[in-house]
This record gives C-alpha cells, sequence and structure tokens, in this order.
C-alpha cells in the first residue's frame, strides 16, 4: 500500500483578483467616507465661528446702548447721533465700518477674530447688521430690535461678488442678499435698550 500524498493547494489567479477587487471596494468607501466626513466637520467649525461672531456682534450693539442717554426729563435732545453704529437705526442692512475704538468690525478672519477695514482682503466672514425700531425714543424708554447676519462662501463657489475681498467695503450690502446660493448665512436678533439718564 502506497502513502497518499496530501497535495496543498495555493490560490488561484481568479481567487486571489476577487479578493483585491472587493478589498479595493472596502477602501475606496472608506476614503469617500473620510472626504465627507473632513467638509462636514469643516462645515460645523465654520458654523460655530460664524455663530460666535454673531453673538459677539449682538454684545456689541448692546454695549453701544450705554452712549445712548437722551432724551431724558433733563435732556430733550436725542443723543443716539454719539453711538457707533446705533444711530444707523432704521436703515436695511448695512455693512458696519470698523470702529479702531473697540478694535471691532465688520471682517473676521478664519478663527473669528475681527479684521480692521485696511486689511479687509484678510477677512473669511463678513457680518451685516439691520437695527429697526421697536418702540421710539420720544419716551426716553427707547427700544431698537437689532438683527446680524454673518456669511462666508460656499466651498466651490469660487470668488465672491465682483472678484473683491468677501468683506471689501466696496462690496454692495444689495448684491450680497440675492445670492443665498453663493454663501452660508448665519442670523441672530436681539434688542438694545436706551440706557436711560436719571
Amino acid at each position: 500500500m502506497t502513502p497518499r500524498v496530501s497535495r496543498r493547494r495555493g490560490y488561484t489567479a481568479v481567487e486571489l483578483l476577487m479578493a483585491i477587487s472587493i478589498f479595493a471596494i472596502g477602501v475606496s468607501g472608506i476614503i469617500a467616507m473620510q472626504k465627507v466626513t473632513v467638509g462636514a466637520n469643516k462645515h460645523a467649525r465654520d458654523l460655530a465661528i460664524a455663530t460666535h461672531i454673531a453673538q459677539a456682534w449682538l454684545e456689541q450693539l448692546s454695549a453701544d446702548a450705554a452712549a445712548w442717554n437722551h432724551p431724558s426729563a433733563q435732556n430733550t435732545a436725542s443723543d443716539l447721533n454719539q453711538t457707533t453704529w446705533l444711530q444707523q437705526v432704521g436703515a436695511d442692512w448695512v455693512r458696519p465700518a470698523y470702529s479702531a475704538t473697540r478694535e471691532f468690525g465688520a471682517g473676521f478672519d478664519a478663527l473669528g477674530n475681527p479684521v480692521s477695514d485696511v486689511n479687509a482682503g484678510d477677512a473669511v466672514f463678513c457680518s451685516h447688521i439691520r437695527m429697526t425700531w421697536l418702540y421710539t425714543e420720544a419716551s426716553g424708554n427707547g427700544l431698537i430690535r437689532t438683527e446680524v447676519r454673518v456669511f462666508w462662501l460656499r466651498d466651490g463657489q469660487g470668488a465672491p461678488i465682483g472678484n473683491q475681498p468677501i468683506c471689501a467695503p466696496a462690496t454692495a450690502v444689495a448684491a450680497v442678499s440675492g445670492v443665498g446660493v453663493k454663501y452660508h448665512f448665519v442670523h441672530a436678533a436681539s434688542a438694545a435698550k436706551q440706557n436711560t439718564a436719571p
């Protein structure tokens, strides 16, 4: 009786190609998922920064009301024109001018730090403000609704309007309103109360 020799068989070329194909499909799915995750994380970061900028603007407008004390019983003349930004009440959306005293303005860099109008080209985020009367100041109890919109360029949308920096002083505010497909927006609202003098 002759002993049987067991023969070990290796993988055939077909089996090897099938295994490589399945592996490649799995790896390509993981790479695609990673790309989506990176994009979603970037958008979440930008959204958080824009929300922080909007809240900072609402606080600045509320602080601006500290200079708004009259008319009052002692002084019947309005001093709303002594405020930095609230004096623009009644206008539609406006791009607020940079205040060197407060070191705050319309433009912000990628980390949410204020950028002066001189360095508007460094801005990644831009903000506009709109203020409307809730109660006029005639009674000495004025109240202004303050709205802020912060916007930034969507991925893949190329250059901002007119190939200018996103927060250039020369960019028309009305032009931004009509291009929601070009920008992401965050909107926040609050109120600024007159700081009534005794």
